[in-house]
């Protein structure tokens, strides 16, 4: 699997609503792969942000990195 990255506007009421929106663009994006199977993957969790004071973020974004299956699995 390739690195899939997921992203959404800061329009959400929360940073977590931001991040979660983000991560179900990628997942979207990474069904569309046309990879069916079970992955083990990193998932890396960003933002772009405008520095100013305060901050302000400007889009949400996730990465999602496919690893080594966890031993045991």
């Amino acid at each position: 699997m390739a690195d899939v990255h997921g992203r959404a506007p800061a329009q959400h009421p929360s940073h977590s609503a931001g991040f979660d929106a983000a991560l179900q663009e990628a997942l979207r994006l990474a069904s569309g792969l046309g990879d069916p199977g079970n992955y083990t993957v990193a998932v890396e969790f960003w933002a772009e942000v405008k520095v100013t004071n305060p901050g302000q973020i400007q889009q949400y974004g996730v990465t999602l990195s496919q690893r080594a299956a966890v031993p045991g699995d």
